[in-house]
């Protein structure tokens, strides 16, 4: 059975509404991405540069962020270390028309999830999106445990 954007958000909770910020200077990059996980149970914002992108992470809390390895204002680690401040911490796939083997282990070895090559392949677009979810929802609710965990020994103490 091939994997359909419904298939990938139903198996997760319901309440984790799916997130998804797609930074890229290309109008048709962001098009293809939200025509591709066109489904009303996901939320898909936009943003065309780093400070764009910057502004919307500030408003809203995203659980997967698609960025463009090479942007107006920068590049995609330029957007890694604002990433890692945030309450949640969403998994960050580059795409890139030039994705290689290079691009993929410096992506990994810096704390992205993966990467994405252009133009999408629509099966692995929403492989690799729902997998990065996936990622992310269980490293925050594994965070959020152990958070928990730590607050209950500190008040019993």
């Amino acid at each position: 059975m091939q994997p359909t954007a419904q298939k990938i958000h139903t198996s997760v909770p319901y309440q984790e509404k799916f997130s998804l910020l797609v930074v890229s200077p290309h109008k048709d990059d962001r098009s293809a991405v939200s025509q591709i996980l066109q489904n009303p149970c996901w939320r898909i914002e936009n943003a065309a540069s780093l400070e764009d992108a910057g502004k919307r992470l500030k408003q809203k809390v995203v659980s997967v962020i698609l960025c463009e390895r090479d942007l107006p204002d920068g590049c995609w680690k330029d957007l890694l270390p604002s990433v890692r401040e945030l309450p949640v911490v969403p998994s960050v796939v580059v795409i890139s028309r030039h994705a290689n083997d290079d691009l993929w282990a410096d992506v990994l070895s810096s704390g992205g999830y993966d990467v994405l090559a252009k133009p999408f392949d629509r099966r692995e677009l929403v492989r690799v999106v729902g997998m990065a979810w996936r990622q992310t929802y269980t490293k925050n609710s594994a965070a959020r445990k152990v958070s928990g965990a730590g607050f209950a020994q500190a008040a019993a103490s």
